[in-house]
């Protein structure tokens, strides 16, 4: 059985310049998890493998780029940027 976790409709905000994982909220990692889906730093790497960039990747996942970036970094993801 999975378990889905329920996400309030609030949107975040990932708008701020200096985003850092620090800044994540519960919502925030729904909707990345959502976006990446159940292994999201697998996920990520595979993209970024295909050389996609941050901007790219967030554009597909409708995710601002800056948290592309942090969690790539806080994954240890090498850019192609």
């Amino acid at each position: 059985m999975h378990r889905r976790l329920i996400c309030d409709d609030q949107p975040p905000d990932f708008t701020l310049p200096d985003f850092k994982l620090s800044d994540v909220t519960m919502a925030d990692a729904c909707r990345v998890l959502e976006a990446l889906g159940p292994m999201p730093g697998e996920a990520l790497a595979a993209l970024v493998d295909c050389g996609l960039s941050d901007a790219e990747i967030g554009q597909y996942f409708k995710l601002p780029h800056q948290v592309i970036t942090t969690l790539r970094e806080h994954w240890g993801i090498a850019s192609t940027d």
